[in-house]
């Protein structure tokens, strides 16, 4: 198949490159960055599928397009979440004739391309499968054995036949809209509580910080069951409002397994803007319904001061 991947950050080329190893991918870049791109990109890759204990250089060099004139089986739209809007619109013109997946972790994909894109013309998925950044020009990614999430539509099997092809495993899920809204939440009260700490190491160390970030974050959950997603639904949501003297030792211990501190500060290294992005939505829609967030809010002069 014919695979246009749009949006060329760390999770577009690392599934790009995936997807290339038994598709045809292209990878549409704006015109001033095209010089950037022509002559490949790194990839350094740690691939726990593999059981990989380092980090192995690959490099990707795919056609490049600065415009879609082509016919696609596929565009994959990977962009982060303050881009999805622009994208949408560009994407538009292809509704009906091409299928498009959006692979994103956003707190309201199906809000902001509503005006763009009907329902009928995309699916969603979520990126599970790989985590990381980008630093000195080269991505740097890790390859969970975790599959990654494809909504349950009418394309499923189509969208799951063209990632099992390429050996990537998939999991099906139903109302991925609503998981992704939960999903951004633990991103997005992080961006708080590092903001406020400091920095990642600092939330580490400090169980205050790790409790509040904990009360934040049901703030979220409860801001959830005001759009009907039931805060027992998904993993770990459902657990977060066991007792803070429980709770606090196994997030703390979960943050500090390596694979996560690898993961969320490989992120941070060019992602903490979006995951802030993200935590200002989440705001902005408990103050559009009335809903008060005080632990949640009290994060906000901290954010908007932070420098990494």
């Amino acid at each position: 198949m014919k695979i246009l991947i749009y949006g060329a950050g760390t999770i577009g080329m690392t599934y790009g490159w995936l997807l290339s190893q038994g598709h045809e991918v292209e990878v549409f870049v704006k015109e001033r960055d095209l010089s950037h791109y022509q002559k490949g990109i790194s990839l350094l890759i740690k691939d726990l599928r593999r059981h990989d204990k380092s980090y192995q250089l690959h490099h990707f060099a795919p056609k490049l397009v600065t415009s879609i004139v082509n016919h696609y089986d596929l565009i994959l739209l990977t962009v982060n979440s303050s881009q999805i809007k622009q994208a949408a619109k560009e994407l538009s013109t292809f509704q009906g004739k091409t299928r498009i997946l959006i692979m994103q972790n956003n707190w309201d994909t199906t809000e902001k391309i509503f005006p763009y894109l009907d329902r009928e013309s995309y699916s969603l998925a979520f990126p599970s499968s790989v985590g990381g950044g980008r630093k000195h020009g080269k991505v740097k990614a890790i390859i969970f054995q975790a599959p990654t999430l494809i909504d349950e539509d009418e394309y499923h099997d189509l969208n799951c036949g063209i990632f099992e092809k390429c050996h990537l495993s998939i999991k099906s899920m139903p109302d991925l809209a609503n998981w992704l809204k939960i999903h951004c939440l633990q991103e997005a009260v992080m961006a708080g509580a590092i903001a406020e700490s400091g920095s990642f190491g600092a939330v580490l160390e400090d169980s205050q910080v790790i409790k509040k970030m904990i009360l934040a974050w049901r703030e979220g959950i409860l801001l959830c069951e005001k759009y009907g997603i039931s805060k027992k639904a998904y993993k770990p949501t459902k657990y977060l409002f066991l007792p803070l003297c429980l709770l606090i030792p196994v997030v703390k211990l979960f943050l500090k397994q390596p694979l996560t501190q690898e993961m969320i500060r490989g992120h941070l290294a060019s992602g903490y803007q979006e995951w802030a992005d993200q935590y200002r939505e989440i705001l902005e829609t408990g103050k559009m319904i009335h809903f008060p967030m005080p632990i949640w809010q009290s994060y906000q002069p901290f954010i908007e001061n932070y420098k990494q």
